[in-house]
């Protein structure tokens, strides 16, 4: 014996769920946003990107604002940025996470569910990592200006002036820069350790053996600049004021280089993501 149904309840059974309108750019964005506000590591790494930044810019700024050498205090206001080389280590690292943690958790195969366009993927993680690494830049040499500026006193420079304002969105640049070559380097490696490592090795290891070179040779001095760590001063300090660019690089041909550091991962990146399966 089957139990009868009533037409109304039969109907009710057999409808197919309706999905209402159509994945969208927009949609793509409050995806991406999503998921990188809901990671406990996006805070972490937040943090810690700050507190470096803030701590080495305001900490230099300070002890040269206070020193007993009569040159250094003149100069204190200028390195309130000083601590950007290390935040964009940090920034990195959050970058490439924000993709190769898909690929470790088998999410990116939800995402691209979701969102089929790859294309769209793609440009709105890029989009959100580079607005979201912009405003960690900019806010951490805002709040070491803030903290610094008390204690130099008649050295601290008002942010009125525009090229000294010019040190908190070029340090948003500049971490936007660097976080879009780290995410390029997440899609193109798909892992967080060989993303992290080759990003720390960019940024860092090797310009100790190039800054040590450097002394001696002068080609060695040359292509030192060009590497993204040192390249990227060309974005952070927008009116050189700390950083003169005399040598092999003037100062929109360093800026240029810097990039070059990102557009070229990037445009790497799109092609293997575009056609490599998930």
């Amino acid at each position: 014996m089957t139990a009868p149904t009533t037409p109304g309840t039969a109907q009710r059974a057999t409808r197919a769920p309706r999905i209402n309108g159509k994945q969208t750019f927009g949609r793509a964005l409050r995806s991406e946003w999503l998921k990188l506000r809901t990671l406990r590591s996006t805070w972490i790494a937040s943090a810690i990107t700050m507190s470096i930044t803030v701590l080495f810019g305001a900490g230099i700024t300070i002890a040269f604002g206070i020193s007993s050498n009569s040159d250094l205090p003149a100069n204190a206001a200028d390195n309130i940025a000083a601590g950007t080389p290390f935040g964009q280590i940090a920034v990195a690292v959050l970058a490439a996470l924000m993709i190769t943690g898909e690929y470790a958790s088998g999410q990116i195969r939800s995402t691209l569910t979701a969102t089929p366009t790859r294309s769209q993927v793609f440009a709105a993680k890029s989009l959100v990592t580079a607005i979201f690494a912009f405003l960690l830049g900019a806010v951490s040499v805002l709040l070491a200006w803030a903290i610094s500026a008390p204690f130099i006193g008649d050295h601290a420079v008002s942010l009125t002036d525009a090229e000294y304002a010019g040190y908190i969105w070029g340090a948003g640049l500049g971490f936007a820069a660097i976080a879009l070559m780290g995410l390029a380097l997440g899609f193109i490696f798909r892992s967080t350790a060989g993303a992290i490592s080759l990003a720390v090795v960019l940024l860092f290891v090797i310009t100790i053996p190039f800054s040590i070179l450097s002394l001696r040779f002068e080609w060695a001095k040359n292509l030192a600049e060009t590497l993204p760590g040192n390249a990227v001063l060309a974005l952070t300090d927008p009116f050189a004021r700390a950083h003169s660019w005399s040598g092999f690089l003037n100062h929109w041909q360093a800026a240029l280089v810097s990039c070059a550091w990102f557009i070229i991962p990037t445009i790497i990146a799109y092609t293997v993501f575009s056609r490599r399966d998930a």
